[in-house]
């Protein structure tokens, strides 16, 4: 089945109907010309013994000339032309006696034959006769005569039937030869207006719809250009075209969500200094009075005092992380073993995780990258800590990476096997301040961090989920020039 399909791909390709059209074309001129010549080589064997049938019939006129020239002024000079004409008359016989004849064969040349022969029998008859001294006049009613008259006759209308023969087999050639002139014209023509069509309809038409579509695109229109399961090169380009159309959305959105956590963090940034001053002098207030209150002080109030204090506590995280959002700190990228950073990464959730969680890492050894190591091992646990807190105490927590040479980039995975991310959620899921947690539980700024980090390092992070499959989070960072 698959070689079916690969086959109808190959002959679907333009390029292989172009070479297929003109080797056809090919393929009827060479047939057309392989006919052609073959006819003309036929026609000029038949204009050849038709000059060689006229110049029988010439010769025996020449003989019969000659024969009419003794008999009025009895000249033997007369008499030895006419001889020497009914010579070459034989000479011709002999030669191409067999094919002047043509269709009719032997039986024509040897009636030829046969009459030139009684021809000279005749004429010698008639010189054996007693001639008088004037015209033989005389003569004309002898039995000699009238035989070398009807010998001459019947020489004449064989060579003359010969000549007409030929003329008709010529004519029949060309009736033949009309048809497949016309035919060959035609399919000539047929094969014209399927080249037009194919570089008109199938290129020229598609090559346009691809020219307003980029003018779209170029206005800020991203849409795809609708397209059927084309096979050809056209079909190809438009898909690249597609694909090309959804990395521009797509890189526009990722453009966008970086100018909203740029924006938000210079909100941000303002805004935690001024709530993180009033905070601690809350909590240390708090502080202060549980220290100085004494025994007799209910312990309904402490409860009270105690519960203000964490709530602090928990502001102050809030605080903490925003800061840690908005902080532009120094980014400084030097070589890097990945797996080096993983296992930090690892080294510093290891008291979160569940007796009931494995972790398994799949990274190779000596897989070095540019990058600043503190801002990487921040964006993993971001990672780690997401699919941990997804799984609920119970699951499996991979992590891998490959090198991908041709892209130039290496694929860090971090995979969970917990219930996975609705679909309504993926596009929100790298925005602040969004989460998915109860209140309290989660401040929606761990993967926005996470996004920010990864794309200071020229790379992109990406997710996959499907509900009930868990979820994969793809970060894609470049190789260094040296590992090209």
């Amino acid at each position: 089945m698959g070689n079916g399909r690969d086959r109808f791909s190959a002959f679907s390709k333009i390029r292989v109907r172009l070479v297929l059209g003109f080797l056809a074309a090919f393929l009827g001129m060479a047939l057309f010309g392989a006919f052609s010549y073959r006819f003309f080589t036929r026609m000029e064997d038949k204009l050849h013994f038709l000059s060689r049938a006229d110049h029988l019939l010439n010769t025996v006129l020449e003989v019969r000339r000659y024969e009419k020239n003794y008999f009025l002024y009895q000249h033997q000079e007369d008499y030895q032309q006419a001889l020497a004409y009914l010579d070459q008359v034989d000479e011709i016989l002999a030669a191409d006696g067999p094919r002047l004849s043509g269709s009719e064969g032997p039986p024509l040349s040897r009636d030829l034959l046969r009459q030139a022969g009684a021809y000279r029998q005749a004429l010698a008859g008639v010189r054996e006769l007693r001639l008088p001294s004037g015209p033989m006049a005389n003569l004309e009613n002898s039995q000699e005569v009238q035989a070398l008259r009807a010998a001459g006759k019947g020489l004449i209308a064989l060579c003359e039937e010969v000549a007409s023969r030929e003329r008709e087999r010529i004519g029949g050639l060309l009736r033949d030869y009309r048809p497949f002139l016309i035919v060959f014209l035609m399919g000539l023509g047929l094969m014209v207006a399927g080249m037009v069509y194919l570089l008109l309809v199938r290129m020229v038409k598609p090559l346009q719809t691809i020219e307003e579509a980029t003018r779209q695109v170029a206005h800020g229109d991203f849409r795809p250009i609708p397209w059927g399961p084309a096979h050809d090169e056209i079909g190809t380009l438009v898909q690249a075209f597609n694909r090309m159309v959804v990395e521009l959305q797509e890189n526009r959105a990722q453009m966008i969500q970086s100018e909203k956590l740029t924006s938000l963090g210079t909100l941000t940034s303002g805004v935690a200094h001024e709530l993180n001053n009033p905070l601690n002098n809350i909590s240390t207030s708090c502080q202060i009075m549980l220290e100085e209150m004494g025994q007799s002080s209910s312990d309904y109030h402490r409860e009270l005092l105690t519960a203000i204090d964490q709530q602090v506590a928990k502001a102050r995280d809030i605080v903490r992380s925003l800061l840690e959002f908005a902080r532009q700190r120094d980014f400084v990228t030097r070589p890097e073993d990945l797996r080096a950073v993983v296992e930090d990464a690892l080294k510093l959730i290891k008291g979160e995780l569940a007796p009931r969680v494995q972790v398994g890492v799949e990274v190779p050894e000596g897989l070095t990258l540019m990058m600043d190591k503190a801002h990487m091992v921040q964006a993993l646990l971001n990672l780690i800590q997401n699919g941990i807190q997804a799984m609920a105490g119970q699951g499996r927590l991979t992590i891998r990476a490959a090198a991908n040479q041709e892209a130039r980039e290496v694929v860090l995975q971090v995979e969970d096997s917990g219930p996975g991310i609705a679909p309504e959620v993926l596009p929100r899921i790298f925005d602040p301040f969004f989460t998915t947690k109860e209140v309290g539980q989660g401040t929606g700024l761990g993967l926005s961090i996470t996004y920010g980090i990864v794309e200071r390092h020229q790379g992109r992070v990406a997710v996959e989920s499907k509900p009930g499959a868990g979820a994969r989070f793809c970060v894609h960072l470049p190789l260094p020039a040296r590992e090209v």
